[in-house]
């Protein structure tokens, strides 16, 4: 089982409105709810790869019964704590005419002192009975900046890998607790790099620096193009097949899955990160984020190609 953290639980709603305009009035043709935070979908993925997912975050109000009962009716379990308050709700437009999809996130309520604790101390009580943990997306308000490196300092303890995909200074503390995978975008690698990043070449040679100076591996993905991996010097460049993508909300969670799932088979790294490509590029082909088939992600890892790099900029180097 895979434990899969979701400290920003939310209802996401989903509206698709062909020639979406601002200042108009629309219909949307069809509208989708499901419970949403990028652990939510990092579990729902998992479920689609034949993994038994957990769920633990913070949840509140009407809108939290929604998340957790959501989540069972899939088949989802969860450890939540509850709050107070009444848990967000996200609002994605996706105007189908052209693909262009415009995003509303709820900031949300404050999680008080004593909730932050009560999570801290039952994470602490269950994580050992993972085989992974995945932290993933933006911290509430009110939680401390360093909430991810202490949940991998815990990790590390129970002897469990930590896979991170986080922002800002909750991916600049959670590395320094030496995860055993980040997965950052293109703008978060040039922040830990501490330099400007132009080139595939660049971002390999940051990719490789950031691996050796974190003892982690590094996952950046590119998109429709696939994804870099650096475990030490050694990086990859792993590319998916053409795809006629439809949404690409949930991609990187289903990604993540992707990589949990493939390391904690006992894959090396080119499989495990073709695994977490092709969860990825499946995930465009419909509409609710971790809801891609099992056939569609299969049929996209046998296309999916994986070329060794060499990284040229030795000098590179993390401070």
């Amino acid at each position: 089982m895979i434990l899969c953290v979701n400290p920003n639980a939310a209802i996401d709603k989903t509206a698709v409105i062909p020639q979406f305009h601002l200042g108009q009035i629309h219909r949307p043709e069809m509208i989708k709810m499901l419970p949403g935070g990028k652990g939510c979908n990092v579990a729902r993925a998992l479920k689609q790869l034949g993994e038994e997912p957990m769920v633990a975050g913070w949840v509140g109000g009407s809108a939290g019964q929604f998340i957790e009962n959501g989540l069972h009716q899939e088949g989802i379990q969860t450890e939540f704590v509850y709050t107070d308050f009444e848990s967000r709700t996200c609002l994605s437009i996706l105007d189908s005419s052209n693909q262009v999809m415009t995003e509303i996130y709820e900031k949300g309520d404050a999680v008080p002192p004593e909730k932050i604790g009560e999570m801290l101390a039952r994470f602490g009580e269950i994580v050992g009975e993972y085989t992974a943990v995945t932290l993933s997306g933006s911290l509430p308000p009110g939680v401390p900046h360093d909430f991810y490196a202490q949940l991998i300092h815990l990790a590390h303890k129970a002897g469990v890998p930590a896979f991170l995909d986080s922002s800002k200074e909750a991916l600049l503390q959670g590395v320094a607790a030496k995860p055993f995978l980040i997965k950052p975008n293109e703008s978060e690698v040039t922040i830990l790099a501490g330099r400007e990043l132009k080139t595939v070449a660049d971002f390999a040679a940051a990719a490789a620096a950031i691996s050796t100076h974190y003892e982690t591996i590094v996952v950046l993905s590119l998109g429709k193009d696939g994804a870099l991996a650096a475990q030490g010097q050694a990086v990859i460049h792993v590319q998916n097949p053409p795809v006629q993508a439809q949404s690409a909300v949930g991609s990187g969670d289903s990604m993540l899955a992707g990589l949990a799932y493939g390391f904690g088979h006992g894959c090396q790294l080119a499989e495990a990160v073709k695994y977490g490509v092709a969860a990825g590029t499946a995930n465009t082909l419909v509409l609710g984020a971790g809801q891609f088939t099992r056939h569609d992600f299969e049929a996209i890892y046998a296309e999916t190609t994986v070329q060794p790099l060499l990284i040229n900029d030795s000098q590179f180097a993390i401070d």
